[in-house]
């Protein structure tokens, strides 16, 4: 599994905000939204291919 993108974004302004380590932040917000996880493109964020409907980092690479 790839880290969540949206995660990370919240926790580096959690982190901001209040101070503290973004990694740990990262593990609350993950455990915190264990029972409604963010959708698969805001895990993704800018990792994110509308076309194929699937984040990029999980295909695989094909060669030429």
């Amino acid at each position: 599994m790839t880290a969540c993108e949206k995660c990370w974004g919240d926790a580096y302004a959690q982190t901001r905000s209040k101070g503290g380590s973004q990694v740990a932040a990262y593990r609350r917000l993950v455990d915190d939204r264990a029972d409604h996880p963010c959708t698969p493109e805001e895990q993704a964020g800018q990792f994110w291919d509308a076309a194929r409907q699937a984040d990029i980092r999980e295909l695989e690479e094909t060669a030429p």
